[in-house]
């Protein structure tokens, strides 16, 4: 009978829990992976459990994620860059998940020494993944370029040795994971300059009147993670890259 009433319990307490709902991108490793799974769900489920909080994801491309999240068909969507152009759509917190930097790809040999995007020519094509942000600098200047997007990455990759983009934005740790289980090696591609460095949020839809609210428990959240010691031991190595 005691163990009817704790399991009657457990199942109370689930099913009365308030839940998050976040699309997930599936082509983000290490921190979002086809199923959604990764270093930002870790953060993100973590930081909203310490606040009562139950997380839901849902897997899709990175554009359609931004798209569910706009329209409220989800309560948020992770991974985007905090800049003018998502600010002007989204709700942010103040806390973000990580950090990480992006940087200007080639394909070994036909390597170029553009410092920034301002140096590169009008017309080059740039392999980017459909949806994401690169950056002030780069939203300033991307239509000068041809923009080829896709929505995976090794087809980045696979654009470039084919000789089908002149260069690629990358995010450095995403290529570095990635390429381990592509058909490519390392030494096919050369690794430019810095695109830029940016903090990586989760982004609220603007008029859900719980995003506030969610807002303010996810930066709670985060702040518990980073006092508790938990944050460095779910991030790793890649806790202190900047």
């Amino acid at each position: 009978m005691r163990l009817f009433c704790l399991l009657l319990l457990a199942w109370s307490s689930v099913v009365t829990a308030e839940t998050v709902t976040i699309a997930a991108e599936d082509a983000w490793p290490p921190f979002s992976d086809e199923q959604g799974m990764g270093l930002s769900y870790e953060l993100a489920s973590a930081a909203f459990a310490s606040q009562g909080l139950m997380l839901q994801t849902q897997s899709v491309p990175y554009a359609r994620a931004l798209n569910l999240a706009m329209s409220g068909e989800v309560d948020a969507c992770w991974n985007v860059t905090r800049q003018a152009s998502t600010e002007a759509v989204f709700l942010f917190g103040n806390e973000p998940l990580f950090r990480t930097s992006a940087s200007f790809y080639y394909k070994r040999g036909k390597e170029k020494n553009y410092l920034s995007t301002a140096d590169i020519p009008d017309g080059t094509r740039i392999a980017v993944i459909n949806g994401y942000e690169y950056g002030e600098a780069f939203e300033n200047n991307r239509a000068r370029f041809q923009l080829v997007e896709v929505s995976k990455q090794k087809q980045m990759m696979a654009l470039l040795q084919n000789e089908r983009a002149d260069m690629a934005i990358f995010f450095d740790l995403v290529f570095d994971f990635t390429i381990q289980g592509s058909p490519y090696q390392p030494g096919q591609f050369h690794r430019g300059e810095i695109n830029h460095i940016s903090d990586i949020f989760i982004a609220f839809n603007r008029d859900n009147p719980r995003s506030a609210e969610l807002a303010q428990a996810l930066d709670t959240g985060l702040k518990v993670l980073h006092n508790d010691g938990r944050y460095d031991e779910i991030m790793g190595e890649d806790a202190s890259v900047f």
